[in-house]
C-alpha cells in the first residue's frame, strides 16, 4: 500500500473506481464459477453473502485509505450491528475504526510543524509517532506537555478540506458505492448535502473545542457520569486539537460489565440524550463506538467534530410526531409528516395508514410504564417491509435534520441492545420532554 495519503481529486478519482471496478468484477466472477452449484444449493443467500464479504473486503480497505467521506461513509455503516446489513459485512466495516492505515510519521511533524513552528519533540515534552487512532480525517496521538499533563493529540491529515470537497464531486461514485452494499436504497441527495456540510465542519477543530466546552459545561450538573476531555487552547489551532488523556473501556469491553452497571450506563446515555436534544437543541451525532469509553460508573465521550443544532420549530414539530404515536392521531401524523416531507402531499392514504400503524408499534414499547429492556426484534424488517414495494423515483427524501438526528438516535439504539439496559423509558421522557411538551400542547390545543 501507498503510504502516502491521496488528496488530489485525480488520485482520489482513480482510487475508488479501481476498488469499485474489482469489487464488482470479483462479484461477477465468483457467481459466475458458483452458478451451477447455486441452482443446487438449499441455502443460496450463504454463498451470496460469501461473494458479498469478499467485495466488502475491497472497498473497505479503500475506505481506510482514502479517509474523509469515504472511511466516514463507512464508519455510519459499522454502528449498524446486524439491522441494516448482514453481521459479518457490518464486522469488516467496524473495522475501519480500528484498522485504518495512518498518516507517516514525515507528514505529522509536518503538520505540526506547520501549525506551531515546532516540531513534536519540541512543542511537548514527550510525544508518541505511533498513533493510538486513525480516523475519517485525523489520527490521535498520545503526548505529554512540559507541565507534566498526560494528552491526546487530534491531528488532521493533510488537505483533507480539498479530499472531502473531491469526494462530493464524484457524488456518482459514492452512489455507485451505496447501491454496491445496499440495492434497494431511496433518494439520498438533500441527506449527502447534509452529510457533506456536516462533514467540513468537523475539519475545523477550533469549531470542535468551542462545542466540546458546550457540552462539557452543559452536562456537568445534570449528568456527572459523564465525562469530556478538557481542551488545552494553547496546543490547539484549527487542524490540531489536544485534549485531556483519559483512560476507559472500549463499548466491546462495556458488554462484559454486570447486568447493574449496563442498566446504570444505558440510563444515562438515553437520558443524556433526551436532555440533549429536547432542552439543549443540540446532539452529538457522531455515535460510531470508538467515541466512546466507559467506566463501570461513567461515560466517556471523546468526539463531538460532528454535532447539529435542531431549531425550536423543528422540536415543537417532532414532539407532535410523538404526540401522534401515543395518542393513536393519525390526522395529526400524516399533517407533520408531510411538513417533514416523509409524506407526499398527494400521498395514497393506505400508506399513510401502513406507516401509521407500523411506527406506533415499533413506538408503543417505550410508551408504556416500567421497567424494560429494548425489544428485540429488528425495527429496520419493518420498516424494510413498508417501503419494498414503495415507487421511490421523484420522491424527496425527509428533511436534512433527519440525517444526524436518525444518526444518533441509530447509534444509542445500538448501544442499548448490546447492553440489554433495563431502562423506565416513560420517566426519562417525561423528566426531559416536558421541557417543550407543555409549549406545545398551549400552541396546538392538544
Amino acid at each position: 500500500m501507498n503510504d502516502e495519503f491521496k488528496s488530489s481529486k485525480l488520485s482520489r478519482f482513480l482510487t475508488l473506481g479501481s476498488s469499485l471496478t474489482k469489487a464488482s468484477a470479483q462479484l461477477a466472477l465468483d457467481a459466475a464459477k458458483n452458478k451451477a452449484q447455486t441452482i443446487i444449493d438449499k441455502n443460496p443467500e450463504i454463498k451470496d453473502l460469501s461473494l458479498k464479504i469478499k467485495a466488502s473486503k475491497e472497498i473497505i480497505q479503500t475506505m481506510g485509505e482514502l479517509k474523509g467521506a469515504m472511511m466516514k461513509l463507512g464508519q455510519m455503516i459499522s454502528i449498524s450491528d446486524d439491522l441494516l446489513l448482514p453481521k459479518e459485512i457490518t464486522e469488516l466495516f467496524r473495522d475501519l475504526q480500528k484498522n485504518s492505515p495512518p498518516m507517516p510519521d514525515s507528514e505529522v511533524r509536518r503538520m505540526i510543524y506547520s501549525n506551531f513552528n515546532k516540531y513534536p519533540e519540541d512543542l511537548f515534552l514527550e510525544f508518541n509517532p505511533t498513533p493510538i487512532a486513525a480516523a475519517s480525517i485525523g489520527q490521535v496521538h498520545k503526548a505529554k506537555l512540559h507541565t507534566g499533563e498526560t494528552v491526546a493529540v487530534k491531528i488532521q491529515y493533510p488537505k483533507i478540506v480539498n479530499a472531502i470537497k473531491y469526494d462530493f464531486q464524484n457524488l456518482h461514485k459514492i452512489d455507485r458505492l451505496i447501491h454496491l452494499l445496499y440495492p434497494n436504497k431511496p433518494n439520498i441527495d438533500n441527506l449527502i448535502a447534509e452529510l457533506k456540510t456536516s462533514l467540513l465542519e468537523e475539519c475545523d477543530y477550533l469549531h470542535e473545542m468551542a462545542q466540546l466546552k458546550f457540552f462539557k459545561e452543559s452536562y456537568r450538573d445534570k449528568f456527572p457520569m459523564i465525562k469530556i476531555p478538557e481542551v488545552y487552547p494553547e496546543y490547539t489551532c484549527e487542524q490540531i486539537l489536544t485534549m485531556e488523556w483519559i483512560d476507559g473501556d472500549t463499548y466491546e469491553e462495556s458488554l462484559n460489565y454486570t447486568q447493574e452497571e449496563k442498566n446504570f450506563l444505558g440510563t444515562s446515555l438515553y437520558e443524556c440524550f433526551l436532555f440533549s436534544l429536547w432542552e439543549l437543541g443540540k446532539l452529538h451525532t457522531d455515535p460510531q463506538n470508538g467515541n466512546y469509553l466507559f467506566k463501570p460508573n461513567q461515560i466517556i465521550m471523546l468526539d463531538f467534530g460532528s454535532t447539529r443544532s435542531f431549531s425550536k420549530d423543528f422540536r415543537m414539530d417532532y414532539c407532535l410526531l410523538f404526540f401522534a404515536l401515543e395518542n393513536g392521531d393519525q390526522a395529526l401524523y400524516e399533517k407533520i409528516s408531510k411538513k417533514f416531507n416523509i409524506f407526499k402531499q398527494d400521498e395514497k392514504e393506505e400508506l399513510i395508514t401502513k406507516h401509521f400503524e407500523i411506527f406506533k408499534n415499533l413506538y408503543a414499547p417505550y410508551a408504556e410504564p416500567g421497567i424494560r429492556p429494548i425489544t428485540p426484534s429488528n425495527p429496520l424488517d419493518m420498516i424494510r417491509e413498508l417501503f419494498k414495494d414503495l415507487e421511490l423515483k421523484g420522491r424527496k427524501s425527509p428533511r436534512q435534520e433527519f440525517l444526524l438526528l436518525d444518526r444518533s438516535t441509530f447509534g444509542l439504539y445500538t448501544k442499548l441492545k448490546g447492553w440489554q439496559s433495563q431502562i423506565n423509558w416513560i420517566q426519562g421522557r417525561n423528566k426531559f420532554r416536558n421541557s417543550i411538551e407543555n409549549e406545545v400542547k398551549l400552541t396546538h390545543k392538544l
